[in-house]
């Protein structure tokens, strides 16, 4: 009799753990991760680089489905930019690229920053945030920049950006969803947590 029990408790403990070990290691596991996944289905590359901050403050974003993000490394442990890095003209971090462009909704008039050159006066605005290698639009709405070798197409208040335009700076998880047009799930409020 012992022993059923002894064989029965092995099985139920193997069935605990890899149930728990399934549950947290799928890609649902948590709040971001089917975002995290689609964002890689569809074509979005995330440059970064290992020692900025900005970085890994959007990969924490996703917690343990952060490893489901469509990432590249663009630091060598010298702190020398990869080649595939270079060969995609990433020249900040974090950097987004979406395979079908870029759309920002706005009302305002971008600052449109010229392409730098050593010889070029920048305003105070295009400081450190213009490119050698295209323009840099920068909406008052969005903290990030848009850097594209194109001009975009405006309709209404809708800028559309082409493939090989790039989102520079922090992006939020919000606004990486609209850019793929994935719905986030909804997050429930526990009415007990309101009343007190």
């Amino acid at each position: 009799m012992k022993a059923k029990f002894f064989v029965l408790y092995v099985v139920i403990t193997i069935i605990v753990v890899v149930g728990l070990g399934l549950f947290l290691n799928r890609p649902g596991g948590s709040k971001f991760g089917g975002l995290a996944i689609a964002l890689k289905d569809r074509g979005a590359q995330f440059y970064g680089a290992f020692w900025c901050p900005h970085c890994q403050e959007q990969k924490a974003e996703f917690g343990s489905s952060k490893k489901y993000l469509p990432y590249i490394e663009c630091s060598n442990a010298d702190n020398s930019q990869t080649q595939i890095c270079k060969d995609n003209k990433i020249e900040s971090y974090p950097t987004w690229k979406f395979k079908d462009g870029i759309s920002i909704n706005s009302q305002q008039e971008p600052v449109i920053c010229e392409i730098k050159t050593k010889d070029s006066k920048e305003s105070a605005i295009c400081e450190n945030r213009s490119s050698e290698y295209y323009k840099t639009w920068l909406f008052p709405d969005y903290p990030y920049a848009i850097k594209s070798p194109t001009v975009p197409i405006k309709e209404g208040n809708v800028w559309k950006f082409p493939s090989t335009a790039e989102v520079s700076g922090k992006i939020s998880v919000e606004a990486l969803a609209e850019q793929i047009q994935y719905t986030l799930p909804k997050v429930e409020v526990n009415s007990n947590v309101l009343a007190k």
